[in-house]
């Protein structure tokens, strides 16, 4: 006989939330798994607009079929995990706080298992998860189980650490009694669109993703020029829209062991980190969050952001790598910024 049939609603929610504590989830709520009409017009919006990344699912009705995913679900379990552990020394090239340490999606995935094998054993309820990877929308359902409020720059904020939380959800057919959204607690403030370097923030709680220089830093495609001077000392993610908000400023650090850098990835080799093999490459960045971007995509960022910086540390192996097909167009930008290649036409194409 399941536990379940002795346990009422209420206690069902709090042996759920205990466990959930118990394995390191200090973040946890509940609710429904249907999604309401304005949520899918937000999402057909900035489709019809161009706005998606590309990353996610295009279609937002496949983003709320929860049915397709798992019949008879009933409920979403979504949990938020604290991430900062250091800041960051923008005056040299840097990765986002949340691309040190290991990668995330194996830390949450993780937990996820736990809390589902769980549900299963206690309560004998079948159930899903996703983290970042899947067609649903991570921060709606995190919005939806009250874990935080919507920030402006579409961040999902919560009381005790801001916005620097990694989401992750449960799709469970079992019934659990919902918790409620919190309203957004923005006011009228805006700086975080204000600070935005390319506007990607284009009106309250919509982010143009095309735009966003975390996306940039990871697109495949060529870089323009504008771009790259946009990056500034980017190698992987962006910051700055969480770093100015005021609300992150009184947010706690997190004491996870796994999101604490080690130096390779925050005090940056650039010899190192130019030369590095694909073996070295797999046992130090692939285990980040940043490394499934690849070896070439990271190193064409940090020669974008060493040229940004007007920097010469690395100068002869960049420069040796002008007739390398890849990296021959970002080497000339470098060249460029130092003031050694003019480059009129990258210029005026751009």
């Amino acid at each position: 006989m399941y536990r379940k049939k002795l346990w009422g609603e209420k206690m069902i929610k709090e042996k759920i939330k205990e466990y959930a504590n118990k394995i390191g989830i200090e973040y946890i709520g509940f609710s429904s798994v249907e999604f309401s009409f304005d949520f899918i017009e937000r999402l057909k919006e900035r489709r019809l607009n161009g706005h998606l990344s590309g990353f996610e699912e295009k279609d937002e009705f496949k983003r709320v079929d929860v049915s397709s995913i798992l019949s008879n679900a009933k409920s979403f379990i979504s949990i938020a995990v604290p991430y900062r552990t250091v800041d960051l020394d923008y005056s040299r090239p840097y990765l986002s706080k949340s691309s040190l340490g290991i990668d995330y999606h194996i830390v949450l995935k993780n937990k996820l298992e736990l809390l589902k094998v769980f549900l299963k054993e206690e309560l004998g309820a079948e159930s899903i998860y996703f983290c970042d990877i899947g067609p649903l929308h991570d921060r709606e359902i995190a919005y939806k189980c009250g874990i935080g409020f919507y920030g402006k720059n579409t961040n999902i904020y919560t009381k005790k650490y801001g916005s620097f939380v990694f989401l992750g959800e449960l799709i469970t057919d079992l019934y659990i009694e919902p918790d409620y959204p919190i309203e957004s607690k923005c006011g009228s403030c805006d700086i975080c669109i204000k600070s935005c370097p390319v506007g990607a923030i284009e009106k309250p709680f919509y982010l143009n993703s095309k735009k966003c220089l975390s996306f940039i830093t990871q697109k495949k495609e060529t870089l323009t020029y504008d771009e790259m001077i946009k990056m500034g000392s980017r190698i992987y993610g962006c910051d700055i829209c969480q770093d100015v908000c005021p609300f992150n400023k009184k947010a706690e650090y997190s004491n996870i062991v796994d999101f604490k850098p080690e130096s390779w990835n925050i005090n940056i080799e650039v010899e190192r980190f130019l030369t590095m093999s694909n073996k070295q490459f797999k046992e130090t960045f692939q285990k980040t969050s940043a490394g499934w971007r690849g070896k070439k995509v990271l190193q064409r960022n940090l020669i974008i952001a060493l040229a940004n910086l007007k920097s010469k540390e690395g100068y002869n192996k960049i420069k040796s790598l002008i007739e390398d097909e890849y990296f021959s167009y970002y080497v000339k930008y470098y060249l460029n910024r130092l003031g050694e290649f003019k480059w009129v036409e990258m210029i005026k194409v751009f």
